[in-house]
């Protein structure tokens, strides 16, 4: 099972409603609460499963001004993924996370364009500057991280969080 929806609108903490609040926690907690409740009985059908979460650095690592809600669900995703391992070790079940940091996906690009209509562009490459390898990550590079978590060659790897950020959250200080 590979848990993947996930919703962010950015809003200052004040400035945010309950209606927003709770379109963050319903779909990006509730979501991957409820299909891996629905789920779960099938996987452990197969005493050899895996379950993959997809979790952000935003909220366990990093954090920006306006992800309240964001980073406080992908941090409970975090914290839903480490607690689930616990309970299904012994059946055979491993449940991770994937962690991503700039992704160029369509909720992305659609921030871009919310940030600046004239030109998406220059913010995504704006963004990219300020990752260490230059560049936003791929859905493909992505999904080859989330095949293998799901697959037997990562037999011996559970309750983690997988930071794939093209080294994002590695400096030290700002520049």
């Amino acid at each position: 099972l590979i848990n993947n929806a996930g919703v962010c609108r950015l809003e200052k903490f004040m400035d945010m409603d309950d209606n927003l609040r709770d379109f963050h926690f319903d779909i990006n907690i509730k979501g991957t609460w409820n299909v891996t409740k629905a789920c779960l009985p099938y996987i452990k059908e197969t005493k050899n499963g895996s379950i993959v979460n997809l979790s952000s650095v935003t909220g366990p690592m990093v954090a920006d001004s306006g992800e309240v809600a964001y980073a406080t669900t992908k941090s409970a995703i975090l914290g839903f993924t480490k607690s689930l391992a616990a309970e299904l070790v012994e059946e055979g079940i491993r449940v991770n996370a994937i962690m991503p940091g700039y992704i160029m996906t369509p909720m992305v690009e659609g921030m871009a364009n919310e940030t600046d209509k004239n030109n998406p562009k220059a913010v995504v490459e704006g963004i990219a500057k300020g990752i260490p390898m230059k560049r936003l990550g791929t859905i493909e590079e992505l999904g080859e991280l989330a095949a293998f978590l799901a697959s037997d060659e990562s037999s011996y790897i559970t309750a983690q969080g997988i930071v794939i950020d093209g080294g994002s959250t590695l400096p030290e200080t700002m520049t």
